[in-house]
């Protein structure tokens, strides 16, 4: 297993990027620091070369149980852990020629109008995509998946999937998320 990552700069700021490929597919995830939360792109590239060796041991079945191992390792960087597992969802979903909505998300949405009252779940702070997936299954209470547009479309179809999961989804863009 290969694993990269780099910096890149949108109009709002800098954002790491980070690659996992198995020679023939890869996966993309995406960490976008988040200043009014004490984060820098420094940080989370120390944070991943903490977990380069544990990525590039793995191999493409690892993708569920790589935030568990991630965590495990070097806890407490919710984010970083997400845009890796986002990345292993993706890299397992096109070298097993599965949907990542069959994967991750589910075929069957019921419409639903705005719950304004609902709480808001930003699943780069959760970081485990397994756990996410189920919070509407474990909960008795309706959350709105808040479903963030990356500069360049990073993670947009783990993303898009996940929200699947959930009734009520809010599109956001980072440059909205930064301005909140």
């Amino acid at each position: 297993m290969k694993f990269f990552y780099n910096l890149k700069r949108s109009e709002f700021g800098e954002y790491v990027v980070i690659e996992i490929t198995d020679d023939i597919n890869k996966g993309i995830g995406a960490i976008m620091p988040e200043r009014h939360r004490g984060e820098n792109y420094k940080t989370i590239m120390g944070v991943i070369e903490e977990y380069r060796h544990i990525v590039e041991q793995s191999t493409v079945s690892d993708a569920f149980c790589i935030s568990e191992k991630l965590e495990r390792y070097f806890p407490n960087h919710p984010k970083i852990v997400f845009a890796i597992d986002a990345a292993f969802k993706e890299l397992y979903s096109k070298a097993k020629g599965i949907s990542l909505v069959k994967l991750i998300g589910r075929e069957i949405q019921h419409e639903k109008i705005e719950n304004k009252d609902s709480k808001k779940l930003y699943p780069e702070y959760i970081g485990h995509i397994d756990v996410i997936k189920s919070i509407p299954k474990i909960f008795d209470e309706d959350f709105t998946f808040i479903l963030t547009k990356y500069p360049d479309g990073e993670m947009w179809d783990v993303l898009k999937a996940l929200a699947t999961n959930f009734d009520y989804v809010e599109v956001l863009s980072w440059k909205e998320r930064l301005s909140i």
